[in-house]
């Protein structure tokens, strides 16, 4: 049993810590510098051959060796100062969290670090073994020195080209979306960490997006939240989920979602609200292939957060689309003979008609809301479903109860 558990447990570790994504971008980029360092020396070595003597003057190989592993130290603390300025820059501009990132998905950076460091150390044990005089062996070793110093030099260019890319925000999303995947969220929810986020892998793509809303860079803050919302897809179509395991991770990605939407309406950013609305849409749809009540249960806690905070801000486009979203899911969990999500939903548009009262919202709304409630009553009361007839019922009386109290304190309305 213990060692079925700990292989279970490595290979989570390797699915996760190590995924499939990551391998593939470690794997594309070495193979890529191992084809530029062939390449290299081949073209090197054909250029001496042919335009150049096979024999090399100990006392100018020495001189030359020298100054090669001397040029490739100053380069290698300049890359080092580049690529902790970039580092630097992400994270003062997003999150602290993009300092693991460039960790693990920035294999350039390690390549060249150990191609600098593996070639000055060959050049070193080269140089030190130079004799006075010259032979075939020690000829072939110091032309791998010089092709070693040739490579050095020309990986510079993708590096610096990598290096410019990564600083890009989109660059940063992709990488970091790679992290949110059902082992990895399932990992961040049952986490003993002193900080729970520390290990959420939706957090760092939610502090890119919330730093580009600040910044008014809406192509980012769109981007991000699409990233967001195809990756969940991606993981709510996985098969192999176990439902109870799917229903944890529902709740978790909706309820960031929902979290993230009340911070766009508190900044009175609507157009970010929306994508996250339609984020949301994408996802209980996906959701309801798989499992129907779950769909309708977190997308009517959703979208009841987000319609509470939209009537505390005046967004009354928001509430609108809101709303419409709730009925409509009323409508088809009805159809569906799912009596309590009904119920559900059912009391999610009434607690947004109560914050509406309560922020004294244009009547037309309020009445919109009761209208909706009283249609999925009376379609409830049809199809006889006892649960969402009731909460229909206490929902109106509850909205009847708000609008009288504003009424008493000078709020009216025309019912």
């Amino acid at each position: 049993m213990n060692t079925i558990n700990s292989t279970k447990s490595f290979r989570l570790l390797i699915d996760e810590k190590i995924s499939a994504d990551v391998l593939y971008l470690w794997l594309k980029r070495i193979f890529f510098y191992v084809l530029l360092f062939l390449v290299s020396s081949g073209l090197s070595h054909y250029l001496v051959s042919e335009f150049g003597s096979s024999d090399y003057n100990m006392a100018s190989a020495r001189y030359m060796i020298s100054a090669l592993i001397q040029s490739e130290a100053a380069i290698m603390a300049i890359i080092v100062t580049l690529s902790l300025v970039a580092v630097e820059l992400a994270s003062s501009s997003y999150s602290v969290r993009m300092i693991d990132l460039l960790k693990l998905y920035n294999p350039d950076f390690w390549i060249l670090m150990i191609a600098y460091i593996v070639s000055m150390s060959y050049g070193l044990f080269i140089l030190k073994s130079i004799p006075d005089e010259g032979n075939r062996e020690i000829d072939m070793h110091i032309s791998f020195v010089y092709y070693t110093g040739i490579f050095s030099f020309l990986i510079l260019f993708p590096y610096l080209f990598r290096t410019l890319k990564t600083l890009k925000p989109s660059t940063l999303l992709n990488m970091q979306a790679m992290k949110l995947t059902a082992g990895n969220i399932t990992t961040a929810i049952s986490s003993d960490a002193a900080d729970p986020l520390e290990k959420d892998p939706i957090q760092p793509l939610i502090d890119i997006v919330s730093s580009s809303m600040l910044n008014h860079d809406f192509e980012t803050t769109r981007n991000g939240l699409n990233i967001i919302g195809l990756r969940s897809k991606e993981i709510f179509s996985n098969e192999d989920l176990e439902p109870t395991e799917l229903k944890i991770i529902a709740n978790y990605i909706f309820s960031r979602l929902a979290r993230f939407g009340k911070f766009t309406l508190n900044h009175y950013d609507e157009d970010a609200t929306f994508i996250v609305i339609r984020n949301l849409e994408l996802l209980w749809n996906e959701l309801e292939k798989s499992d129907k009540r779950e769909a309708i249960l977190e997308a009517s806690s959703s979208l009841e957060q987000i319609g509470v905070v939209a009537a505390d801000v005046n967004q009354k486009n928001i509430l609108s689309t809101v709303i419409n979203h709730l009925y409509d899911i009323g409508q088809k969990g009805l159809n569906e003979d799912l009596d309590s999500e009904s119920a559900k939903v059912i009391d999610s548009i009434g607690s947004i008609g109560v914050a509406c009262a309560g922020n004294r919202m244009e009547p037309w709304i309020i009445e919109d809301i009761i209208h909706d409630i009283s249609k999925l009553g009376e379609k409830s009361s049809e199809m006889e479903h006892c649960a969402s007839l009731k909460q229909a019922q206490d929902q109106l009386d509850a909205l009847k109860s708000s609008i009288q109290l504003e009424k008493n304190t000078g709020y009216f309305i025309n019912m």
